[in-house]
């Protein structure tokens, strides 16, 4: 299993480049990547080719991995990853989560290891599911490239293609940890409470 903090979105709503913000000292790719490494697994930084200069000067070559699918959103970074590690299991993990915690996600993990044959593992609450917090299996991740390259594909929602799958959920005890910082008034929003 390999550990993926996505980082490769346009960042509009929030006005400049999420997984650079920082919480402390460290930009919001950084805090990600530290809570996947506490898993002990190897983790990689998922961005766009116009992020490479500002994120060259962070991590290695071999850390980044740009994207390379011709598909829009989370799918983008995630397919991509997979090109480059073909045969491993993906954790992703968004870098705008900043409240998630190593425990959830040791959770998430474990949930996987225990319950084989599953599509994708996620967590949900009150029917809605969190798929930039998953376990994406290679196998899946292989079919649906296999989709994406016969052009089948015409809608890029996560959520669409994860309810049309053989899914596997973990009910969301603490909303606040699956938050997602998109809008800099709702961050200062959050800072300030």
């Amino acid at each position: 299993m390999i550990g993926v903090v996505l980082c490769g979105g346009e960042s509009k709503r929030m006005g400049s480049d999420k997984g650079l913000l920082t919480v402390g000292s460290i930009t919001w790719a950084q805090h990600a990547e530290a809570k996947l490494a506490e898993l002990d697994i190897p983790v990689v930084i998922s961005i766009n080719q116009t992020q490479l200069p500002s994120y060259n000067h962070l991590y290695s070559t071999e850390k980044l991995i740009t994207d390379t699918v011709d598909v829009k959103g989370p799918l983008k970074g995630l397919l991509s990853v997979h090109q480059y590690f073909p045969d491993d299991d993906l954790m992703l993990l968004a870098c705008d989560m900043t409240d998630m915690d190593v425990d959830t996600l040791q959770q998430l993990k474990q949930h996987y290891h225990t319950n084989p044959a599953f599509d994708y593992y996620l967590y949900e609450c009150d029917g809605f599911m969190e798929p930039l917090c998953a376990v994406y299996p290679a196998d899946t991740l292989k079919s649906l490239l296999k989709i994406v390259d016969s052009s089948e594909l015409t809608r890029f929602s996560m959520h669409r293609i994860i309810k049309e799958s053989n899914y596997k959920t973990i009910e969301i005890k603490d909303r606040e940890k699956f938050s997602n910082y998109n809008t800099a008034n709702y961050l200062r929003a959050k800072t300030n409470s």
